[in-house]
Order: structure tokens, then sequence, then C-alpha cells
């Protein structure tokens, strides 16, 4: 079984957008993160939203920090993707 880290079967890329759901036009922008090859595939996984493009990064990146802010809360992520062996001890 691939860990959920394992680069050959991870999406290539990390997409963000800022969006508002079709249906609440007029609503504050959110951030919507996606994960895909392309940005036609990671835009399909909003049909009902509409998009502005944010970024696109790599997932092959050694660590990734996801930030997300509503009114309800907030919540962030850090992950560190470095193996035990990359470590340099001084």
């Amino acid at each position: 079984m691939a860990c959920s880290h394992d680069t050959q079967t991870r999406p290539k890329f990390v997409y963000l957008f800022l969006g508002t759901p079709n249906e609440f036009p007029d609503s504050t922008p959110t951030v919507l993160r996606a994960e895909a090859d392309t940005e036609v595939d990671a835009r399909a996984k909003f049909p009902r939203w509409t998009l502005t493009f944010a970024a696109q990064i790599r997932t092959e990146a050694p660590c990734r920090l996801q930030i997300f802010s509503t009114d309800e809360g907030f919540m962030w992520v850090y992950e560190q993707r470095q193996s035990v062996s990359e470590v340099a001890h001084a």
C-alpha cells in the first residue's frame, strides 16, 4: 500500500484559488485548495464555484503550510516531508 506522502501516487501540484459559490456571488471569497496534475483538473473539483487562480505549488516540496480561516474558526497545518536520512547533524 502506498504511503500518502509517496510522490509517485500523489498529484504533481497543489492549486490555490479564491472562490465564491455560485449561489452566493456577493459572499467574501474563500481560499480553496486542490491537489491535481493540471489546473483544469483542480478547477473541476469545484463545479459550482467562481474561481480566481491564486497559486500553483509543487507537491514535491519538502514542506507544506496550510492556513484556513472562516467566521466559525481557524485551522492551520504544517507538514514536514523530509526523511530522517536527509537531516544533517552538526
